[in-house]
């Protein structure tokens, strides 16, 4: 019988009582609320939004978030790639290896988010040395010989490997073979992409829901990648493929810092955004009361677009996100993805997508995001990535400023801005913006209307010792932890 310590979870499965975890943990580090403060429900004073909020999230996610003391927990796009990630945890993995082994589940289930081509940037730290976190970006277009036999995010994550990983090469690539050779269900997402993007050459005309293996190929080239052998991998690094170590730069938001990879990524713009909405002194009462919280956010956001010409210096592709935190509380953020749905939209012989090759060396606008407590040791954390500006400026604020847990501030309604100076909606999620806070909104610009796919931003949070993750419905994955 299993114990207690290896006791698996999910976001739509009810948590049992279990015992606690005897390693280093923030029980002992403070007494009394000093290791608490931070998360705090939604007020139930925001009317018609908390009540949409609760009936979409019953539905969506059946019972709702729960908590528990860890030993670890991932949060990505896919309930297959969550619960690959903690079973890498489970077996002794890192948080690094778990990241890995999730990103290659993706690349077989979310081809439309992101695939062996893709880039990407991972963020690590370690809160324990609290030392800054560390950055890894991995989005050169290499045309040579090594990207034809190993593609971007497979340098990418064997660089992560070599320099974090506990695992093995192989051990982290068979979860990822073994679901490509018996197949999947495909996620609803992948099958809106097909049709959005109008690429049914590429797989066929696929039902959310279906049981598919849907390219049998790509199996046989994840093999002769596990079967590299590992002091062999080191060779395919050259100095011209060699992803960018750096550290991230970190900034104070009330009693948070909030931390993101460094220029040339969006992430100082991103930090300078946070600091101007901070700058509205929105208490938390107000944030969940008024509706104009929002409309400031999306005025304040606007306007630093403007000011630094996002849309023209970002390019805003897809975005795949996974979040992990281990037992030994590394925390991990991995955000990938292509210059657009399905990349190049082309299928080659061994079974993937490769992205656009661009000439234009432009960054792109997704980025990992960690967040801690700048006074309390064992307060709030947070690890999530997002994929523009305007998503991670929501979702910061409704965590940070609004106090909402993981699964209401991840699933509150969000906009998104545009080159021509609109404001989009989504249609197609709920909940949705009321009228008051959308009538707002026309002060900004003409609105449109966003159809799914959506972009997600899954979270894992940590308090004191315990443990809470979500993933967005947007991106229909549930996050998995276990015990």
């Amino acid at each position: 019988m299993a114990s207690d310590a290896s006791h698996e979870t999910r976001e739509d499965i009810p948590l049992k009582s279990g015992g606690r975890q005897k390693s280093w943990n923030c029980s002992s580090c403070f007494s009394g609320d000093d290791c608490l403060g931070g998360s705090r429900l939604v007020s139930t004073s925001f009317g018609v939004l908390s009540v949409v909020i609760t009936f979409a999230l019953l539905l969506q996610i059946y019972y709702g978030d729960y908590q528990v003391v860890p030993h670890g927990s991932v949060a990505s796009d896919s309930r297959e790639c969550s619960e690959i990630g903690t079973a890498t945890l489970k077996k002794g993995g890192n948080a690094a290896d778990a990241a890995i082994a999730t990103a290659f589940c993706l690349a077989v289930v979310n081809p439309h988010f992101t695939g062996l081509d893709a880039e990407g940037q991972f963020m690590i730290y370690n809160h324990r040395t609290r030392d800054p976190p560390q950055v890894i970006t991995f989005r050169r277009n290499v045309n040579t010989k090594i990207a034809e036999i190993l593609p971007r995010l497979v340098i990418g994550l064997s660089y992560i490997h070599q320099q974090h990983a506990s695992m093995t090469w192989r051990q982290l690539l068979e979860p990822a073979i073994l679901l490509a050779q018996r197949g999947f269900f495909i996620p609803k997402s992948l099958a809106l992409a097909i049709d959005t993007a109008n690429v049914q050459s590429l797989y066929g005309h696929l039902e959310a829901g279906q049981f598919a293996k849907i390219t049998p190929k790509l199996a046989e080239t994840l093999q002769s990648y596990a079967d590299i052998a590992e002091e062999d991998l080191r060779s395919y690094i050259t100095l011209e493929n060699t992803p960018t170590s750096s550290t991230a730069l970190c900034s104070k938001l009330n009693e948070f810092n909030i931390c993101v990879p460094n220029a040339p990524s969006i992430g100082p713009e991103l930090l300078m955004n946070m600091q101007r909405i901070g700058q509205n002194n929105f208490t938390k009462m107000a944030a969940v009361q008024d509706a104009e919280y929002y409309y400031h956010i999306g005025e304040t956001t606007k306007l630093l677009y403007e000011d630094l010409n996002i849309t023209s210096n970002y390019h805003e592709g897809t975005s795949s996100n996974i979040a992990v935190i281990d037992k030994d509380d590394n925390y991990v953020s991995l955000v990938t993805g292509m210059f657009q749905l399905f990349g190049s939209r082309e299928l080659n012989p061994a079974g993937y997508i490769t992205d656009v090759k661009t000439s234009v060396n432009i960054a792109c606008s997704r980025v990992p995001i960690i967040v801690t407590d700048a006074e309390v040791v064992c307060g709030r954390r947070l690890i999530l990535g997002a994929n523009n500006i305007a998503t991670a400026s929501q979702v910061l604020s409704g965590l940070l400023i609004a106090g909402n847990n993981v699964t209401t501030g991840v699933e509150i309604p969000r906009f998104n801005l545009f080159n021509d100076g609109s404001v989009g909606f989504e249609d197609d999620h709920n909940p949705s913006f009321p009228d008051e806070v959308v009538g707002h909104f026309e002060k900004l610009g003409r609105q449109v209307h966003i159809k799914e796919p959506y972009g997600s931003c899954n979270v894992v949070e940590k308090m004191a010792d315990t443990l809470s993750s979500h993933s967005d419905s947007r991106g229909g994955g549930i996050s998995s932890r276990f015990r």
